[in-house]
């Protein structure tokens, strides 16, 4: 679940870096220095989208579902629906 968040994320950041870049050329044609809005306030509304995206990336079922079926719990069970409440697991118990 980790690495397609952050994925997701960086994609994100990568993606409005350009996008500012890319307005700043244009506005500017002269200028041979780019300089970056690194603003708190600016940070604060970019970093918001960034996570929702991520969150967007990893909300789907399949990718939980792997996540829990990669956890181990024992030698012979993992951590997903289907492993904890099978016959095996409750006579385990």
């Amino acid at each position: 679940v980790q690495h397609p968040f952050k994925l997701a994320v960086k994609r994100s950041q990568h993606a409005d870096i350009v996008e500012e870049s890319l307005s700043l050329l244009k506005k500017n044609d002269a200028t041979a220095i780019i300089q970056l809005d690194m603003t708190l306030p600016t940070l604060h509304d970019r970093s918001l989208c960034w996570l929702i995206n991520g969150y967007h990336a990893i909300n789907k079922p399949d990718i939980v579902k792997q996540a829990f079926f990669q956890c181990k719990a024992g030698t012979s069970f993992n951590l997903s629906f289907e492993s904890l409440s099978s016959c095996e697991a409750l006579q385990a118990l």
